[in-house]
């Protein structure tokens, strides 16, 4: 055969072959654009759980009714985009777990490889219930009080804001505290600071001490936003007292 003619021949099978590469027809599409004309969102019903072992992390759970596989992207929390990687199989679940998030989720957004957006919303089948109730008191000094805080609910609670209040209405509150988390039937020590040992406390009216004789009103509030109110007393003598008061959503959903 006439070299020139090989040479040609070998020259166009390299092109031919680069083309191939560059226009990537050998390598498996991840979407095609077929199934993308046909994803129907409306056959992607999703739901999330919240984690009982890390405080704003949750499972989400999306069941793929359609005939053809789909695969997620990413999700929202807040204003803030998470990239993801889950194929899901036609007539299947998929799950996947989000990072720890800064506050409690109503929604969260799941979106595909094509685009569509899926909202996600508590499972309705969860349903949580936050039951926290002191079970003593120690004043450590004018501006620190140890309470014993049982949860009696179903679920880890974290608590988030407290309120102090002496019996003139004055009073500390701590917002964005990163306070313990209560498991469930257990009992956890928490400190609640006032005064020059609060330096992050917001105060609202005259500053005020832990003084003997007195009674103040503690206020905690959850990750979930339920609100637990209860009163200490600083007898004569260093006798202590608790009153338990019902706060208001004992259940979170």
């Amino acid at each position: 055969m006439n070299t020139k003619v090989v040479a040609i021949l070998v020259s166009a099978i390299a092109v031919g072959a680069i083309a191939l590469f560059s226009t990537g027809a050998l390598s498996p599409q991840l979407t095609s654009t077929s199934s993308c004309n046909t994803e129907n969102s409306n056959l992607l019903v999703g739901s999330f759980t919240a984690s009982q072992t890390t405080p704003y992390s949750y499972t989400v759970k999306i069941h793929n009714a359609q005939s053809e596989a789909v695969r997620l992207t990413s999700y929202i929390l807040g204003t803030q985009s998470y990239s993801i990687d889950v194929a899901i199989g036609a007539g299947q679940n998929g799950t996947f777990t989000t990072v720890q998030d800064a506050d409690s989720e109503t929604w969260i957004p799941v979106k595909t490889s094509c685009g569509n957006q899926i909202m996600t919303g508590w499972a309705s089948s969860e349903t949580y219930t936050e039951n926290i109730a002191p079970t003593s008191v120690a004043f450590e000094d004018s501006t620190h009080v140890a309470v014993d805080l049982q949860n009696n609910g179903t679920g880890t609670a974290t608590l988030t804001n407290y309120y102090v209040t002496d019996p003139s209405g004055n009073e500390y509150a701590l917002a964005n505290w990163s306070g313990p988390s209560l498991a469930p039937n257990s009992v956890t020590t928490t400190t609640f600071s006032i005064g020059s040992s609060c330096s992050q406390c917001t105060l609202h009216g005259s500053a005020f001490a832990f003084t003997s004789g007195h009674q103040y009103t503690i206020q905690v509030v959850t990750g979930r936003g339920n609100l637990f109110t209860f009163t200490v007393t600083l007898s004569s003598g260093h006798h202590y007292s608790i009153v338990l008061q019902i706060g208001f959503g004992s259940t979170a959903h």
